[in-house]
């Protein structure tokens, strides 16, 4: 067990910047380490513990048996970059200029890792960053840094740190890469962290389609606009037949069970230091996957199987280890706050609309901890400097609104209770029209209050 550490003490070994407040801790009696592991590209559905039969993930899954897993939890943005740069400073993609892979992290945020220091931690990262700033900008706050791109090679250097770690409790967050593969597995390319078995040809070994395979109807034009303008790098899945559909869903779920591999490295890791019980455990993904839902594969669209992802916390003083919580939660903005206040450090120093998640990672039925009415997502589709159509999502309890910035069509309304795969589009239905327009309105207050200049329609 880690001592009791004090302000003073916290306050001595890591002064705080001129730029940012000082650095206070709330009442705390002991602070935990606090290991991150991100994977890349995992829809929220790719994981045993969420009911898949088709993949096996038996290392994520014991995250879960540990903890809390979080189902409705939502990214700021379904992309690498927007969606990272919010994780490490707790703010929305338009709010601090990465609408796309390739903006450049606007200065002066309060960052994760250097919050973290200045509380007192020993900081480190591993791994793929992409957040528009680079790693080792003092800015950044992680002592320690690794990009190497292997996940192999990330794994064996993360897992030397989680064996023998400083005495002083760490964070730290260990970014694998896979199963981005996917994208070189659609393009018939190479694979970036080495071959996975070729998929077989006999439908009774492959997953079967997805029920919402279909394209929907009323579909905003933008979607397959953008689908069609890169189908010969993106998305080159406009012929594939129903076969190639699920030999890429096969060789996705491979892609899965080699990070998952990686997971139950470092967790053996944490195991043998002796640390895992004093340990917050959070394992998500910057972005989720198309998995042939809609006819889509990648991610940067709205529907779920790219916007939400995995969210495990197990927590080392879980009440109620295994459990699941329906909370909406959005990742970019609330894990900052989450990790701040396990780590005893005011979380007021950090994402302005987050919350934390800690009272229900140790216990899922608080109800302190469900008071937020919706989540909020952004995108901007894009490849480089070629920008497309943006869009917008609001997902309250039971609807879930999207909107996009041109094209036919911009509006969709879904059902989340009668119809998750979302394949019915109530925006066209005047039955919601009450609906429609109170989620319009949610959209116009936070774009107020978040200053986000997205065009909405007139009321």
């Amino acid at each position: 067990m880690l001592p009791q550490v004090s302000r003073r003490e916290v306050l001595a070994q890591a002064a705080c910047v001129s730029s940012l407040p000082r650095c206070t801790l709330s009442a705390a009696s002991e602070r935990p380490n606090v290991v991150m592991i991100l994977t890349d590209q995992q829809a929220a559905s790719a994981m045993g513990c969420a009911g898949n039969p088709h993949v096996h993930t038996p290392a994520i899954d014991s995250i879960a048996a540990s903890g809390v897993r979080f189902t409705r939890s939502y990214v700021t943005q379904p992309l690498c970059l927007p969606c990272r740069a919010s994780i490490q400073t707790g703010r929305f993609p338009h709010e601090i200029g990465t609408s796309t892979n390739g903006s450049r992290l606007e200065s002066g945020h309060p960052m994760l890792g250097r919050l973290l220091a200045e509380g007192g931690y020993a900081t480190a990262y591993f791994g793929k960053w992409h957040v528009g700033v680079p790693l080792q900008e003092p800015a950044t706050g992680y002592a320690l840094t690794s990009e190497k791109r292997s996940d192999v090679e990330i794994v064996r250097m993360a897992s030397e740190f989680l064996a023998k770690p400083p005495r002083q409790p760490f964070f730290a967050t260990i970014s694998l890469r896979n199963p981005h593969d996917v994208c070189e597995l659609a393009r018939r390319e190479r694979l970036p962290q080495g071959p996975i078995p070729e998929a077989p040809n006999d439908p009774s070994e492959l997953p079967p389609l997805p029920e919402n395979f279909a394209l929907p109807q009323n579909e905003p034009s933008a979607i397959r606009d953008v689908q069609r303008k890169h189908r010969d790098f993106l998305h080159p899945t406009h012929d594939w037949s129903d076969l190639e559909w699920r030999q890429y869903l096969w060789g996705y779920y491979r892609l899965v069970e080699k990070a998952d591999r990686g997971v139950g490295a470092l967790l053996d890791a944490l195991s043998d230091s002796g640390n895992a019980n004093n340990t917050m455990l959070i394992f998500t993904s910057d972005h989720g996957e198309g998995i042939a839902s809609h006819r889509w594969n990648q991610k940067q669209v709205l529907y779920d199987q790219a916007a939400r992802v995995p969210l495990l916390v197990a927590h080392p003083r879980a009440s109620r280890r295994g459990a699941t919580c329906d909370a909406l939660v959005s990742t970019g903005i609330d894990l900052m706050p989450t990790i701040l206040g396990a780590a005893a450090i005011d979380s007021r120093l950090g994402s302005r609309y987050g919350r934390s998640l800690e009272a229900l990672s140790i216990d899922p039925s608080d109800v302190s901890g469900r008071s937020r009415r919706f989540v909020v997502a952004e995108t901007t589709f894009g490849r480089g400097r070629d920008y497309g159509p943006s869009g917008r999502m609001v997902r309250t309890e039971r609807f879930k609104y999207v909107i996009y910035s041109s094209g036919t069509r911009r509006e969709q309304l879904f059902n989340m209770q009668d119809d998750p795969g979302e394949t019915r589009n109530l925006a066209v239905d005047s039955a919601f029209g009450s609906v429609l327009a109170s989620h319009r309105e949610i959209l116009r207050e936070w774009a107020a209050e978040t200053d986000d200049r997205f065009s909405m329609p007139s009321a």
